[in-house]
């Protein structure tokens, strides 16, 4: 393999592995910022953080003061 092609896979080894790190910084960054604003508008709606199944949510529901005839 010559010089030339050897540094030019070089460089584009650490392209790809600068591309990648900034993109998982991106994607933490993103994650955390999608939590504090779930965060922010459940505390601002009085709704529980907590996460619930499909069967807990209905059970609440169901005796929600809303939902009750």
């Amino acid at each position: 393999m010559s010089d030339r092609i050897r540094s030019a896979s070089a460089s584009h080894a650490e392209f790809t592995r600068a591309v990648n790190d900034e993109l998982a910084k991106f994607e933490r960054s993103e994650r955390e910022f999608r939590k504090r604003d779930r965060d922010e508008r459940a505390k601002r709606l009085q709704l529980p953080v907590e996460k619930y199944d499909a069967e807990d949510w209905r059970m609440r529901k169901l005796s929600s003061p809303l939902h009750r005839t």
